[in-house]
C-alpha cells in the first residue's frame, strides 16, 4: 500500500496465537519478545496502553487477544473481513516471526485497504526485511503507543519519530526517540480482554496480573536485547499514577497479587520506598501481595524488609551465572559472592527467591555450567528459570559472535532453550542438553518437592501450582527428553 497516514476510523490491535512447527506457540511480543509456554500466557500491557491512548483521543479501537481466545489466524482474518478496520498493529516477537509474515499475508488479501503496521523488538533491530517480505506497510521502532496515535490522528509518517516504511522500493526511516508520554500515559485498557484467561506463574494468591511502573534498564548487559527497546534509558511514571493502577486492579479487578513488570524494580530505593510507603498508605500492604524483578547489587537488609512490609512476597534476580569472569563478560556488574548475600536478606525477611539463569554465555565451559547449577541448588531458591543464551541482534554479545561466524537463528528464541547459540567450547546442542539437565537438577530433588509442599502457600496456590506444573510439562518435556 501507498497511503501515508491512516484516517480516525476504527483500528484493531491484535495479539496472535502462533503456529510453529505445527503446534500453538504464544509469546511475549514486548520488548522481551521471547515463546513462553502454553499455559503462561501474559497480559499485553503495551497494546493495553496503546488501546488506552487511542481511545483517550477518541479513536474507535478493539483488542482481540487471539493467543487466550485460541483463535487461529483464518479465524481473526475471516472476523475482520467482515468490518475491515482503518489499520491493524501485530506486535511480532523474535520467534514468531515467520508465523507473522503468514499472518499478515492473510491480512493483506483479506483487507486490501486496511494499513497494516507491526511492531517488536525483532522488526524494530531489522526493520527492511517484514517490509520487503511480510506485506507490512510500517514498522513501529520501538515503544508502539505514540507512533499508532499520530497514524490515527492522520500525521505524515516522516514527521512522526520511530517509524520505518517502503517508499518508492527504498527503506526509509524517521528518527529514533523514546516517546515522552509514557510516564502519563491512562491507565490501560485492561477491559478491552478477559483477565481470568491469563495466567501469571507461582501466584501465591489469586486472581493476579502484572504492572509496569518504569520502562527500561541502567544496566549494560550484553546479552541483553531489552536495549533495542529502551536505549539504556529509564522513564518512570509518577508512584501516584501507579497507585491509582493498583486501586483499579483491586477494586474493580478484585486482584489480590500484582507482578511488576519492570526490567529492574528495585533500581532507584528512593522510588521503591517510596511505593511501599504509597501502597501501605493506601491500605493495601495487608489485602495486596506483590512480585518484582531486582539485581542483587540494589537490594539491601532494610530495603528489603520495608517491602515484605508493603506485600512483596518475590523477587526474581537475574543471577545468570555462578562464575564470577563470565559475570564480569557480560557487563553484569555484579558478583556470585553478591548473589548468595542477596538471597540470604531477601529469604531472612520472609521473601520468596526466584532467579533466572543462562548457560552459554561468553567463556562458559561445561565446568562453568556445573558452578552455575550448584550456585541455585546452594540457595535453595524458590524457582529458577533457565535460557540458553541467544546473541541477539544488535547485542554486545550478538555482533561479537556474528564476527567469529558463531551467530544464533533468533527466530529459535526460546525461554525453555533452544538451539540458538554456539559458544567457543560447547556447540547448540550441548548447551540446550545443559539447560534441560539444569532444570531437571533443581527441580526434580526431593528436598525441593517436600519444600514446596511444606511452604506457606494456600491449598488453591499449590493445586494451581500444580496443574501449571502438568501444563508446562506437557509442553515442555518433549524437549527435555530428546
Amino acid at each position: 500500500m501507498t497511503t501515508s497516514t491512516l484516517a480516525p476510523e476504527r483500528l484493531t490491535l491484535l495479539e496472535p496465537l502462533a503456529v510453529i512447527n505445527g503446534r500453538p506457540a504464544i509469546f511475549l511480543r514486548d520488548n522481551f519478545g521471547g515463546e513462553v509456554p502454553l499455559s503462561c500466557p501474559y497480559p499485553p500491557l503495551e497494546l493495553m496502553f496503546t488501546a488506552a491512548v487511542l481511545r483517550e483521543a477518541g479513536h474507535p479501537v478493539e483488542l482481540i487477544a487471539a493467543n487466550v481466545e485460541g483463535l487461529h489466524h483464518e479465524e481473526v482474518v475471516a472476523r475482520l473481513r467482515r468490518a475491515p478496520p482503518r489499520a491493524v498493529l501485530v506486535p511480532s516477537a523474535w520467534g514468531s516471526l515467520h508465523d507473522d509474515f503468514r499472518l499478515f499475508g492473510l491480512l493483506r488479501e483479506a483487507l486490501p485497504e486496511t494499513t497494516l503496521v507491526m511492531s517488536g523488538p525483532n522488526v524494530t533491530a531489522k526493520p527492511e526485511r517484514p517490509l520487503r517480505d511480510g506485506h507490512v506497510d510500517i514498522v513501529i521502532l520501538g515503544e508502539p503507543e505514540e507512533a499508532m496515535h499520530q497514524l490515527a490522528a492522520g500525521v505524515p509518517r516522516a514527521q512522526i519519530n520511530n517509524l520505518a516504511w517502503l517508499e518508492g522500493g527504498v527503506l526509509q526511516k524517521s528518527p529514533r526517540r523514546l516517546p515522552e508520554g509514557w510516564p502519563t500515559y491512562p491507565l490501560p485498557a485492561r477491559d478491552l480482554v478477559d483477565l481470568s484467561k491469563y495466567v501469571i506463574p507461582f501466584s501465591r494468591h489469586l486472581p493476579s496480573t502484572t504492572i509496569a511502573t518504569a520502562r527500561g534498564c541502567h544496566k549494560k548487559c550484553t546479552f541483553c536485547p531489552t536495549q533495542i527497546w529502551n536505549q539504556r534509558q529509564v522513564r518512570v511514571r509518577p508512584i501516584e499514577l501507579v497507585m491509582e493502577e493498583i486501586d483499579e486492579l483491586v477494586s474493580r479487578y478484585g486482584m489480590r497479587e500484582i507482578a511488576i513488570r519492570d526490567d529492574t524494580f528495585t533500581a532507584d530505593r528512593d522510588r521503591v520506598l517510596a511505593f511501599c510507603e504509597a501502597l501501605l498508605r493506601r491500605g493495601h500492604g495487608d489485602a495486596l501481595t506483590w512480585r518484582c524483578f531486582g539485581t542483587v547489587d540494589t537490594v539491601d537488609p532494610d530495603l528489603l524488609a520495608t517491602m515484605a512490609a508493603a506485600g512483596c512476597i518475590q523477587v526474581c534476580y537475574g543471577f545468570e551465572s555462578g562464575n564470577d569472569a563470565i559475570l564480569r563478560q557480560t557487563g553484569k556488574e555484579t558478583t556470585v559472592a553478591q548473589g548468595h548475600q542477596a538471597v540470604r536478606w531477601t529469604k531472612a525477611v520472609g521473601i520468596e527467591v526466584s532467579g533466572t539463569f543462562m548457560v552459554g554465555l561468553e567463556g562458559e565451559t561445561e565446568a562453568t555450567i556445573e558452578q552455575t547449577i550448584a550456585f541455585a541448588k546452594h540457595n535453595d531458591l524458590d524457582y529458577i528459570q533457565v535460557n540458553v543464551a541467544v546473541p541477539m541482534p544488535a547485542t554486545g554479545f550478538g555482533k561479537r559472535r556474528e564476527r567469529s561466524g558463531k551467530a544464533a537463528i533468533p527466530e529459535l528464541f526460546r525461554w525453555f532453550g533452544g538451539k540458538t547459540s554456539e559458544g567457543d567450547s560447547l556447540g547448540p546442542e550441548a548447551l540446550q542438553g545443559h539447560a534441560r539437565r539444569f532444570y531437571r537438577e533443581f527441580y526434580l530433588r526431593p528436598a525441593y518437592i517436600a519444600g514446596r509442599l511444606t511452604s506457606r502457600r494456600s491449598a488453591r496456590a499449590l493445586w494451581n501450582h500444580m496443574t501449571l506444573g502438568v501444563r508446562m510439562a506437557r509442553h515442555v518435556m518433549p524437549l527435555l527428553a530428546e
